[in-house]
């Protein structure tokens, strides 16, 4: 009975506006009633990671049949949010809806969680009446970046034979967040052993474990997918013992060598070791050379040694290899790599600086016969020029060499960055200082570049 009272009430209101703005259009009867318009937003593209913001508050008091018509804005709207479809597979439904957990909000939100097609539904009513307006929908296509999964095989372990050794891929990741898929192998292993890949337990899951059956090294290697494509393989070295402590291999750091670093190298595998304390045995190996280079394990001067020598030919990177024996077991490889710069782009060329200009006052005896003046030479004289100043901005060892443009000079030494300069006796006039200049050139060079400066000597010569 109520609620046929009231839908009579809601049409009378109806029927007196709609009378009123018949009867008198002069008349000013105020904003006429109509229902609320739903408007969802337009349509989105979202990643599968995004959070997605929904927008109800375009919605209001229309009327579709009359747009001009004032209608009353003052009654509140009421919002039901609703999803119509979701992707195979997705668990999202109403309570998925995000504010304050409602579905009921201006701008509620979502989290997508597979890839795909989301219809969400608006529908609004007015607070008095109950009156709704036809549904608005909003489409929501969910993709994701695709970005591969990254397999991570975790620490090196070690461990005695016969017994269990766990491996932890846990901080495998995938950047979409997808659950994902395990796999192990066993890649390499030594000589003794028997083991394959499928020895190891649980080979399809985060945390694998293998029991080795004979003393060395194992490579483990791990990939995992997101159920669409798999990552790259990363690895991890199990070493097993029969008790021994095994000996530990140390190649030396890797490092960029100087521009003008000898062409004989040295490596340094001193600081391998053996627990204890016994005496090893050392075998080195070439891995890599650039493609250009004809260097091969081959020379190397004694790969049984410590320190072998070795001589490169081009720019690029050389990668060594370091194992070593304690008369019972190998140790794990060590690398180094050492790469050598290309002089033609990374070798600065280096600065000559020959010191300051110096200068001496000499004089020398004249005597006159009628009236006619005679004057002995300045005596000869010493400079000591100083190319101390010099110097390469690789910190590359420099040569120096000295020389003089008049021919006359004598260059005592001509390396080195000090030396003495001699200058002949020089002609004096009388009453009169001549300035005599003569020019000295230091040239200083590394191993493919070099600099010249000059320094300027003068003797000033007067009779008197």
């Amino acid at each position: 009975m109520l609620k046929t009272s009231r839908n009579a009430m809601i049409f009378a209101l109806g029927a007196l506006s709609l009378l009123s703005a018949c009867s008198d259009k002069e008349e000013d009867t105020g904003p006429a009633y109509c229902p609320p318009a739903a408007d969802a937003g337009g349509d989105q593209d979202a990643l599968l990671q995004d959070l997605v913001n929904l927008d109800g508050s375009a919605s209001s008091f229309l009327d579709a049949d009359d747009p001009d018509l004032v209608c009353n804005q003052e009654l509140e709207i009421v919002y039901t949010w609703s999803f119509q479809s979701a992707p195979i597979g997705s668990a999202v439904d109403d309570g998925a809806l995000s504010d304050n957990n409602s579905a009921t909000a201006v701008a509620p939100s979502f989290q997508p969680d597979v890839v795909g097609t989301y219809v969400v539904g608006l529908s609004v009513e007015d607070e008095i009446s109950g009156v709704s307006a036809q549904q608005d929908l909003v489409i929501i296509t969910v993709t994701s970046s695709d970005g591969l999964p990254v397999a991570d095989a975790g620490d090196d372990q070690s461990g005695e034979i016969q017994t269990r050794i766990e491996l932890d891929g846990s901080a495998s990741s995938d950047p979409e967040g997808a659950e994902l898929e395990f796999s192990w192998a066993i890649s390499s292993a030594p000589d003794c052993s028997d083991l394959e890949s499928d020895d190891m337990f649980n080979s399809n899951t985060a945390s694998p474990s293998m029991i080795c059956d004979c003393a060395g090294t194992y490579l483990v290697e791990l990939v995992v997918s997101d159920g669409v494509q798999w990552s790259g393989v990363d690895s991890a070295t199990v070493t097993c013992t029969d008790g021994d402590q095994l000996p530990v291999a140390d190649a030396g750091d890797s490092r960029t060598m100087e521009p003008c670093s000898d062409a004989v190298i040295t490596l340094d595998g001193f600081g391998s070791y053996d627990p204890e304390g016994e005496p090893l045995t050392y075998q080195w190996s070439l891995l890599s050379a650039p493609s250009e280079s004809l260097t091969t394990v081959a020379d190397l001067s004694d790969t049984t040694v410590a320190n072998p020598e070795f001589a490169w030919d081009v720019a690029g990177d050389y990668t060594f290899q370091l194992q070593v024996y304690d008369g019972n077991d190998w140790s794990a490889p060590d690398v180094v790599t050492l790469t050598f710069v290309d002089l033609t782009t990374g070798n600065n060329a280096p600065v000559s600086n020959a010191g300051e200009d110096a200068s001496v006052d000499l004089e020398a005896d004249c005597t006159t016969s009628s009236y006619v003046w005679t004057c002995d030479d300045c005596e000869a004289t010493e400079f000591q020029v100083d190319g101390s100043g010099s110097y390469d901005p690789d910190g590359d060892d420099i040569g120096y060499t000295w020389s003089a443009d008049d021919y006359t000079l004598t260059v005592q030494s001509e390396a080195g960055f000090k030396t003495d300069i001699y200058v002949p006796g020089t002609a004096a006039t009388y009453g009169t200082s001549t300035a005599w200049d003569f020019d000295i050139n230091l040239e200083v060079a590394d191993c493919s570049e070099s600099d010249t400066d000059t320094v300027r000597l003068t003797v000033n010569c007067e009779g008197i």
